[in-house]
C-alpha cells in the first residue's frame, strides 16, 4: 500500500514518453495521424495506441465532423488544455537544462506583451515567485491508502524525428512513471532507499535503476551515510530542484481530475505570505498570467 496521490493517478496516464510527445505535438499543430507520426517519430501502431488511451481517458477528441472523414482530426478536450501550465514548466526546465538541439529553434511569444514568454510560477494569492524552500507542505483531507498497482506498459523506445521539439529532454523524467515517483518521494523529503520504495511502490529493482539513472542525470546526488555495505542518501541537486513546478503543477491536475471526493491528498502553503498556495504560470516581462490562447510559436517547421 502506498499513500494516495493524485500524481500517481495522474501518471497513469501522463507517466509515459509517446503520450508526452503526442501532446506536445498537438500544442505544437498537429491535428491529423500523419502529422503526428512524422513529428513524434512514433510507430504507427504505437501512436494508434496512446491516442486511444489520451481519447478513453478524456484528453483528446477526434473529430469527424471536419469534412474528412478518412482524415480525422485529433484536438485538446478543456481537460488536456488544463494540463498547459505542467507543459510551460516543462518548457522553463527544457530551456534551462536540455540539451537537444532540436529545441533551440522554437520559442514562445506571449502576444498579450509581445515579449517572448518567460514563464514563471508564481503564488495565486501574493502573485509573487516562490522557490521550492518557500512551500510548506502537510497531509490533505484526501489522504488516505490505496494498492500500488500499475497498468502495464512497453519499455520505453527511443523515437527519430528531426523536428524541432519544446520537451525532448524534460519528458525523460515525466515519461517515466518510476523516476517521477521518486522525484515526489525526493521532493517531500524521503532521501533513503527504503523509504523511497514505500512511497513510490517500486521494486527494488526498479527503484536502484532510475536511481542510477538519476544520478546519472545530474537530477539527484548521492551522499553516503553508511559504510559496509556503503549506502547512500539521495539529494536534489539544482538541476533536480529546477523540475519542482513540473511536479507540482501534475499534482494540480491530478487534484482536478483524480482527487478524493473529501479534498487532496496535500495542503501547500507559500510560506513568504502565509496563504494557500495555488500556483499560477506568469510571465516575467508583464506579470500577467498565461492563457494558451495568449501564446504562440515560433520556429516550426511547415
Amino acid at each position: 500500500m502506498i499513500k494516495t496521490c493524485s500524481i500517481w493517478r495522474a501518471l497513469e496516464i501522463l507517466g509515459d514518453t509517446p503520450i508526452l510527445l503526442i501532446l506536445e505535438s498537438i500544442w505544437l499543430g498537429a491535428t491529423r495521424f500523419t502529422q503526428l507520426k512524422q513529428r513524434t517519430g512514433i510507430q504507427k501502431a504505437l501512436l494508434s495506441n496512446r491516442l486511444g488511451r489520451l481519447i478513453e481517458a478524456g484528453i483528446l477528441r477526434k473529430d469527424r465532423n471536419s469534412g474528412l472523414a478518412k482524415h480525422p482530426q485529433y484536438g485538446l478536450t478543456a481537460k488536456g488544455v488544463d494540463l498547459f501550465p505542467t507543459v510551460l514548466t516543462l518548457y522553463v526546465w527544457e530551456r534551462k537544462w536540455g540539451t537537444a538541439d532540436i529545441r533551440r529553434n522554437l520559442e514562445l511569444r506571449h502576444e498579450s506583451c509581445g515579449s517572448a514568454l518567460k514563464p514563471v510560477p508564481v503564488c495565486g494569492a501574493c502573485k509573487q515567485s516562490f522557490e521550492l524552500r518557500e512551500v510548506s507542505f502537510v497531509e490533505g483531507p484526501g489522504v488516505g491508502e490505496m494498492p500500488a498497482s500499475y497498468s502495464r506498459r512497453r519499455n520505453q523506445v527511443s523515437f527519430r524525428s528531426d523536428q524541432p521539439s519544446l520537451l525532448r529532454g524534460s519528458v525523460e523524467i515525466l515519461g517515466d512513471r518510476w523516476s517521477a515517483l521518486i522525484m515526489r518521494a525526493v521532493f517531500t523529503g524521503l532521501n533513503r532507499f527504503d523509504t523511497i520504495a514505500a512511497d513510490s511502490g517500486a521494486a527494488p529493482a526498479i527503484l536502484s535503476e532510475r536511481l542510477k539513472d538519476l544520478v546519472e542525470s545530474d537530477v539527484l546526488k548521492t551522499v553516503p551515510y553508511q559504510q559496509n555495505p556503503i549506502r547512500y542518501d539521495y539529494f536534489l541537486t539544482k538541476k533536480g530542484v529546477d523540475y519542482y513546478s513540473v511536479i507540482m503543477m501534475l499534482m494540480l491536475w491530478g487534484d482536478k481530475y483524480y482527487g478524493a471526493p473529501e479534498g487532496p491528498p496535500v495542503l501547500l502553503t507559500h510560506t513568504t505570505c502565509g496563504k494557500p498556495l495555488v500556483p499560477e504560470i506568469a510571465c516575467r516581462d508583464c506579470q500577467q498570467t498565461v492563457h494558451p490562447q495568449s501564446v504562440t510559436i515560433t520556429g516550426l517547421k511547415n
